[in-house]
């Protein structure tokens, strides 16, 4: 499977792109805003310095299981018991991530274009594509990643040129007018991204060579752009109190676009936008965990993507308040992302830390 299903460290940088930048490029915007204001910017680019050191961690941990599938590895080092129970609360992590994006992009899609069609027909029929990627392969998403991200990328330029005759860049002033408080409590949201790039540790098994930390950095500053990019045109466009009421920046954006007075209403090129990344990102989530347990069997597979789905549609359509959920995933589901992929990461490079020490005392 190594041998055919495999993709190049390009390729991995290109979807992290997309799945990750979608979550940091759309979703966490209005939150972040919300907490740190004016200078939310600010927090991104913390955020960054410290992914840049923790991307140490993720390839000492990357070095020390040999790129081998991780699950086989911690069970061969640390026992099948402590191996089910990681992979088991990264299952149940990835199933998150793929609920949250399906949710917004449900939302998103009912409020803007789509209000008289039923959720439930949207959301079954989004899925179906989602899982149908999921049980091809990595490589046919990479292929697909990279065809659908060049116009995603040439579409974001677009906005950001085409807005810069309503930019009012004095907005961004006064700097730190709150402090540092708003800036450190703000870090959770983008932080919760540049998190997900735990992601590659569950994929590992699947990459052509090692992976480097250039690649890593590199990795980092482009969601580091992805980021800051909507943040800002977001605060000096609208301003951060209006931008901080919106509950989709970015795609509010898009209405300011106009040449003239008779080309604008370009807002419709933001669902291509939108679709494209959900649908990599939640077909992602789902291969990631067919892949965690190394699920081979094609009768397995089904199973798992059936109930996953299931589940998935379930809570996505399950009736409650937008505003009800809004505050679930600003103070509970986004923070708990966050210190989940912190937590497990260090958890993983303790126990290859720990295994390296036995080896050595084993070789003397």
């Amino acid at each position: 499977m190594k041998q055919t299903d495999t993709i190049s460290s390009w390729q991995i940088i290109l979807i992290c792109m997309t799945a990750i930048g979608l979550h940091n490029h759309v979703i966490v915007i209005t939150p972040l805003i919300q907490t740190a204001g004016r200078d939310a910017w600010m927090s991104v680019i913390a955020t960054s310095a410290l992914a840049f050191v923790w991307g140490f961690i993720l390839l000492f941990i990357h070095r020390g299981t040999k790129q081998e599938h991780l699950y086989t590895w911690l069970k061969s080092h640390v026992g099948k018991p402590v191996a089910v129970l990681i992979g088991g609360l990264v299952y149940l992590y990835f199933i998150l991530l793929a609920t949250i994006t399906l949710k917004e992009t449900m939302t998103w899609t009912k409020i803007t274009y789509l209000q008289n069609t039923p959720l439930i027909i949207l959301t079954i029929f989004f899925v179906i594509l989602c899982l149908i990627a999921a049980f091809t392969s990595l490589r046919t998403i990479a292929i697909a990643n990279f065809f659908i991200l060049a116009f995603v990328v040439l579409l974001g330029f677009f906005v950001a040129f085409a807005n810069i005759p309503v930019k009012n860049y004095s907005l961004l002033l006064p700097m730190l007018e709150h402090g540092y408080s708003p800036i450190i409590k703000g870090m959770v949201f983008p932080g919760s991204g540049f998190a997900e790039l735990v992601l590659l540790l569950f994929l590992q098994h699947k990459f052509q060579s090692k992976v480097r930390y250039s690649r890593i950095a590199l990795t980092v500053i482009i969601i580091t752009f992805l980021t800051v990019g909507p943040l800002i045109g977001g605060i000096v466009e609208f301003g951060p109190q209006e931008a901080g009421k919106q509950r989709f920046t970015a795609f509010e954006e898009w209405g300011l676009v106009s040449f003239g007075r008779y080309i604008e209403h370009l807002d419709f090129l933001s669902i291509y936008q939108w679709l494209a990344g959900a649908f990599i990102r939640i077909s992602m989530m789902f291969l990631i965990t067919l892949e965690i347990f190394q699920l081979k069997k094609t009768t397995g597979k089904v199973v798992t993507l059936t109930m996953l789905a299931s589940l998935t549609i379930f809570l996505t359509v399950y009736p409650f308040s937008d505003i009800t959920y809004y505050n679930i995933l600003k103070h509970l589901l986004i923070p708990i992302s966050f210190w989940f992929c912190f937590i497990i990461s260090f958890l993983l490079a303790g126990i290859v830390l720990i295994i390296k020490i036995k080896e050595k005392k084993e070789q003397i």
